[in-house]
């Protein structure tokens, strides 16, 4: 298939932190109709220098994915940007020996002939919406989630646990380690095949759900206005209220064509471990 999106438009804000930890990539107002790669990362408030770890990773895939040619995020292709990641990470920490430990999240959405990848590790969120429904979204790498599932503690009970805003699974690189690239979490990934012309996908840090909700999130999108209106609807939400940084990225789908399949060099679809 191929898949036209439209112009796509993005916003990235302090919040009421004293620094923009979040990175985006391509930057707030260079991504066109042509852009295929979308990355956010939301560098860790509890680790140092969070702001430059969600700039490295970012980096690293943009630079992995310019040296290859724009090659399609299969499992291969991600880990291996990821471990030039982790390296530009281990330099920055050699290099600034007060600093020891540093980490972000990360949300990853590709464009391309199979469908559109969308791969995650942490809190930031890709969502998929069509006629105001929500058909697809990440789930977050937080350890209230998977207490709920082992059935420590209920839904409800998560929403106000002390942990909440614990992550389960990040980038991380410490001083301390030693570079062990077996134990490092592994993102989940997913190829989403069922892509239509009027689709919304929406990337955003942890901040931006701070008072956008799901249905916040499916009442904009689903209004009749254009798509630089809806995300500033979005953005409007946070303004003045959000505490975190929060960024978000709306890319609408204008039109898709269907063509011969393209085999993406990997066995399955989805992955999540």
């Amino acid at each position: 298939m191929q898949i036209h999106p439209a112009s796509p438009f993005a916003f990235s804000h302090i919040g009421q932190r004293t620094i923009n930890q979040d990175t985006l990539y391509p930057a707030v107002g260079t991504a066109t109709e042509h852009t295929q790669l979308f990355v956010i990362c939301d560098g860790m408030g509890g680790a140092d220098k969070g702001e430059i770890a969600s700039q490295l990773v970012s980096q690293a895939i943009q630079d992995y994915s310019t040296a290859m040619g724009s090659p399609v995020f299969d499992r291969v292709h991600l880990q291996t940007a990821l471990d030039q990641a982790y390296d530009a990470c281990y330099a920055y920490l050699q290099q600034h020996p007060f600093v020891s430990r540093m980490g972000t999240t990360l949300a990853l959405l590709q464009i391309h002939p199979e469908g559109v990848t969308v791969a995650h590790i942490g809190d930031s969120r890709v969502y998929q919406l069509r006629g105001g429904d929500i058909i697809f979204q990440t789930k977050d790498h937080r350890q209230v989630n998977d207490m709920v599932e082992s059935g420590i503690i209920t839904v409800t009970q998560a929403l106000t646990h002390p942990w909440r805003n614990r992550l389960s699974k990040a980038i991380v690189a410490s001083a301390a380690d030693n570079r062990n690239a077996s134990s490092r979490p592994v993102p989940d990934m997913t190829i989403l095949t069922d892509v239509r012309a009027g689709d919304y996908f929406f990337m955003c840090t942890d901040g931006v759900l701070e008072y956008v909700d799901d249905y916040a999130l499916k009442t904009v999108l689903a209004g009749n206005v254009p798509d630089l209106a809806k995300a500033q609807s979005l953005q409007a939400m946070c303004d003045g209220q959000t505490k975190d940084n929060y960024s978000g990225y709306l890319i609408g789908v204008s039109r898709v064509e269907q063509t011969e399949s393209v085999q993406v060099n990997d066995p399955f679809k989805t992955y999540a471990d």
